[in-house]
């Protein structure tokens, strides 16, 4: 795996702070990024290339903000027509959204964006019953000393379970193949280990709600991914958060962040300023 150092490039001719007053805060996201790509974790966070989203993450938004509004109803007002009500309300914010323009969608394109935002709304009702949910807190930022590490995240929604908390994540996506599964739980562990150590008290649960917002009729894809809240478990997520932590670190230290080219690199926003990425998804390869 070549190693580049990003220091003799051109991006660093540009007068910078220092990387590390870049880091106020670790979120999962970040870590996950770091983990995936070095280089793109620079490019992101550091060097703040133009990292446009893509529909599906608008989507996703679109989504999560009209859950979240569902789910601060009273629990009788969570229907199905109080969300389409909810969508239909705060959709002129998603057309003035920067992000949803740049995605220059016509007619029937739009159209098709609202299709497949409800077909992800209407899939709640298909993996739990929101009208039983009894609500904590939805949309919660967490900010703690996490292992020392000054972690950041917002939690889609917590939920009192038999005198215990639940942690959910909404996911517009497609569930992932078992062998994922793990890997994507890391996500809501270290929310669990966060709120364990804001409050003392340990979740019971933690879950995702993968909504799968193009295909109805595969149910593997369109399920709950969740795991019971153990000592363990959080052990091994908080060790890999601060794993990622350190090895950012030094990173940020020697100034090199190397690439890892793989097929995300398809889809990734930088691939164009990447020769690592680009020589990967070249069809000659």
């Amino acid at each position: 795996m070549e190693e580049i150092d990003l220091q003799t490039t051109e991006l660093q001719e540009v007068s910078q702070p220092p990387v590390m007053e870049h880091i106020s805060a670790f979120s999962p996201s970040s870590s996950a990024t770091f983990e995936q790509c070095p280089k793109q974790w620079y490019f992101k966070y550091v060097a703040k290339l133009p990292d446009p989203k893509g529909e599906d993450a608008v989507l996703g938004t679109f989504t999560h903000s009209v859950l979240e509004l569902l789910l601060q109803e009273p629990a009788d007002n969570r229907t199905k027509a109080k969300a389409k009500e909810i969508a239909r309300e705060i959709w002129p914010q998603v057309e003035d959204d920067p992000d949803f323009i740049a995605l220059n969608l016509g007619d029937v394109e739009a159209l098709e964006f609202r299709k497949r935002s409800w077909t992800a709304i209407e899939a709640l009702w298909e993996l739990e019953q929101p009208q039983g949910v009894e609500v904590a807190s939805t949309e919660l930022e967490v900010k703690v000393e996490l292992n020392s590490i000054p972690f950041r995240g917002f939690i889609d929604r917590i939920e009192k379970e038999d005198g215990g908390l639940v942690i959910t994540d909404y996911k517009s996506g497609k569930a992932p193949s078992k062998k994922f599964e793990d890997d994507k739980l890391q996500q809501v562990l270290l929310y669990a280990a966060a709120i364990e150590q804001l409050d003392g008290h340990r979740p019971k649960r933690a879950r995702l709600l993968f909504l799968n917002n193009r295909d109805r009729s595969n149910s593997q894809n369109r399920r709950v991914v969740e795991v019971e809240v153990t000592e363990k478990n959080l052990t091994q997520a908080t060790k890999k958060f601060k794993r990622n932590w350190e090895d950012l670190n030094a990173a940020c230290t020697s100034g090199i962040f190397h690439a890892k080219p793989q097929i995300l690199c398809k889809w990734c926003s930088f691939l164009q300023n990447c020769s690592q990425g680009q020589e990967w998804v070249s069809p000659s390869r």
